[in-house]
């Protein structure tokens, strides 16, 4: 894969984290490193597939970050486990969808799976080796951990956002097939 492919994939991770959150009302900022673990951490991973691509998106979000980018509707009295852990394969969701639509724009068709959480002390995710690793790392009212992992084939390069013409589907839109 070309470093111009890398670039873009980084771009397209960091602008739709970016603009997830603040979304939901958060803003966040990219940190280069971080000395500790998320705290109280939940972890969401969900996976894709394309025909030259496959992997999967992982984050790790803290307690603090998921309770303040929670929809109205659910705030108020400290949110249950259960509650926290939804909105955390929600935001892993929403997440991979807004890349799926900027890979859409870069001529590159990708399905998702259903998200799984875990949630624990120091979670951290062992990723296997893979051609493709991506981890950034933000903070704001609270830490989040995103990774992208994948396996591409030989000759899969991602174009620039806006090759393709026709426009995906509305974030949020359902398509029955």
């Amino acid at each position: 894969m070309k470093t111009e492919s890398l670039t873009r994939i980084d771009a397209f991770l960091v602008s739709s984290t970016l603009e997830l959150f603040a979304s939901h009302g958060v803003e966040l900022r990219e940190v280069e490193y971080r000395t500790e673990g998320v705290d109280e951490p939940f972890a969401s991973t969900i996976g894709f597939t394309a025909e030259r691509i496959l992997g999967v998106l992982v984050l790790t979000v803290s307690r603090a970050l998921a309770e303040a980018s929670l929809p109205a509707n659910l705030r108020g009295a400290r949110p249950t486990d259960e509650i926290i852990a939804d909105w955390s394969g929600e935001l892993s969701n929403q997440c991979l969808g807004r890349l799926k639509n900027r890979f859409y724009a870069a001529g590159v068709e990708i399905a998702l799976s259903t998200p799984t959480v875990f949630a624990g002390k120091e979670l951290r995710h062992f990723a296997h080796p893979s051609p493709l690793y991506r981890s950034l790392q933000f903070e704001g009212p609270g830490s989040l951990l995103v990774e992208f992992q994948a396996h591409y084939g030989a000759d899969f390069e991602l174009g620039e956002e806006g090759a393709v013409e026709e426009e995906s589907p509305p974030e949020g839109e359902v398509l029955f097939f």
